[in-house]
């Protein structure tokens, strides 16, 4: 993921709040209400309360951690506890999320960027006052702390991005977000100590940084790192090689770029402008890159699959939710809301709600259909509906996937609709998904239980020094060299994939 989407995910996440809240003690009892409340909300509300993790291990969990509220603890504490139950879901749309104010303006962050290589993590971006720690610079620990440790504590601290038992999300996540997991889950720091090794030196130093606040963050990072900020649009298209007739696509979110836009009118005359220049351009070898694209809207990730999908298609299987979350949808203020839930759903045999819309099919575009070879970039936070849009390709026997495993599952995942509760006492928010989306494909083209890559790529210690988009690089070589996984099918019934050729090197 670029430097110019972190900083935007990092301001999603101290969003408009001015301060850090004071500190905050929970009675006993306080304690075990907030996690009861939490623990009924859930079982209410969430599809997928059993579904990964079997209800008795939930159950037997629950009764684990509420055991330990038995004395008063601070509101770090208390969201460490809590954290354990809501990861054991493994669900990535299950959010746990601090109180308001507990992250704002004046949180301090570590004052670097980490990538990994191999075994070992390096600084990439550095905002400290040391100017000797430029990229490349091997971080072995912080605060006496083994940096690998750290990153494994933080992974599994939080789920989001990640379903299942698949890392890719969560480790994508963790790293492109290190200081916000960090100062999440460790409170704010006015400074961390850290042993280091300089590039190209085998002594161990220490030294003592002080960590900006976000705003700090921005401002010396942009002037360190101006030039690699500049990031293409989404659903903007570049061609990359007149030789081979290639270009690419960059999808990097299905949300859409209007805020009042209900019909995503306007991402989907953005979608018609890019392929018609893709036909003007007579490009023959497509690179959709939806490297760190979070996902969004499902009717958007359907009319960008519109294009090459080779017949009529549907998105969803089933769409499912239970019983408790027509409550969520159905709201007194809004008296049609009653009339237009009956519209959209119908009770199932499972006691709860199933779409009438699941069954909708889109089909193909004629004009300025793509029919050339297909080459999906990807990695651990091409997430929710991006997959969808991975999965359906790949159940369709088309592309040819490069990088690592998507964060979601092939099958499905809980999504849809949202409910963020806030827990009464500690004010801890949880975002809460309300349906279960199982994707129309065939499970027997699975190629895992994510969506996983033909080609694993991985950085290297040259990458990272030269910032070089190595998965883009990986990828064009295959192109050079004629490399597909999959054939484009045009109009003619699904064929098995062929055994994939060596690459040369």
């Amino acid at each position: 993921m670029k430097i110019g989407q972190t900083l935007c995910l990092m301001g999603m996440l101290i969003g408009m709040t001015c301060r850090i809240a004071p500190a905050q003690t929970l009675t006993a009892a306080q304690a075990r209400t907030d996690f009861t409340y939490l623990k009924r909300k859930l079982d209410l509300l969430h599809p997928g309360m059993g579904y990964y993790t079997p209800r008795p291990r939930m159950e037997q969990l629950y009764d684990s951690l509420y055991n330990r509220l038995t004395a008063p603890m601070d509101y770090l504490a208390f969201y460490h506890n809590v954290s354990p139950f809501v990861t054991a879901i493994k669900d990535g749309h299950t959010n746990l999320n601090h109180r308001k104010n507990y992250i704002g303006k004046q949180t301090r962050f570590l004052p670097f960027y980490i990538r990994p290589v191999d075994s070992k993590y390096f600084i990439s971006h550095n905002v400290s006052a040391d100017t000797s720690l430029q990229r490349g610079t091997e971080l072995l620990a912080i605060n006496d702390r083994a940096v690998a440790d750290l990153h494994r504590e933080l992974m599994e601290s939080d789920h989001s991005g990640s379903d299942g038992d698949n890392l890719t999300g969560r480790r994508q996540w963790s790293l492109v977000q290190f200081a916000d997991y960090y100062a999440a889950w460790y409170g704010s720091a006015d400074s961390v100590s850290i042993s280091y090794r300089l590039a190209g030196d085998t002594l161990v130093r220490k030294t003592r940084l002080r960590c900006p606040n976000l705003s700090t963050f921005r401002t010396v990072i942009r002037r360190r790192y101006g030039v690699e900020l500049n990031q293409q649009p989404n659903l903007s298209v570049r061609v990359v090689d007149t030789l081979t007739h290639t270009a690419v696509l960059r999808v990097a979110s299905f949300m859409g770029l209007k805020k009042r836009d209900p019909f995503q009118w306007a991402f989907n005359r953005r979608l018609k402008q890019a392929f018609k220049q893709i036909k003007r351009d007579n490009i023959q070898n497509l690179v959709v890159d939806m490297q760190g694209n979070g996902g969004g809207v499902v009717l958007n990730s359907a009319r960008l699959l519109r294009y090459w999908m080779p017949k009529p298609f549907r998105m969803m299987e089933q769409e499912e939710m239970t019983r408790a979350a027509r409550a969520e949808l159905v709201t007194r203020w809004n008296p049609l809301s009653a009339l237009n839930f009956s519209l959209q759903y119908k009770s199932d045999k499972a006691g709860g709600f199933s779409s009438r819309s699941s069954q909708r099919r889109y089909r193909p575009r004629s004009k300025d259909s793509f029919t050339g070879n297909l080459y999906f970039l990807m990695n651990g936070a091409s997430f929710s509906a991006t997959t969808s849009v991975l999965a359906k390709t790949l159940d369709a026997g088309m592309g040819t996937f490069i990088g690592e495993a998507s964060g979601s599952a092939y099958w499905g995942d809980f999504a849809g609709h949202f409910k963020t509760v806030t827990l009464p006492y500690s004010r801890i928010q949880i975002r809460i998904p309300l349906k279960k989306l199982t994707h129309a494909v065939g499970p027997d083209r699975a190629n895992g239980f994510t969506v996983e890559p033909d080609f694993t790529v991985a950085r290297s210690y040259n990458d990272l020094m030269t910032n070089r988009d190595y998965v883009l690089d990986y990828t064009l070589r295959l192109i050079r060299q004629g490399v597909v996984a999959r054939k484009p099918i045009p109009f003619r019934p699904l064929q098995a994939s062929l055994p994939l050729p060596p690459v040369q090197e």
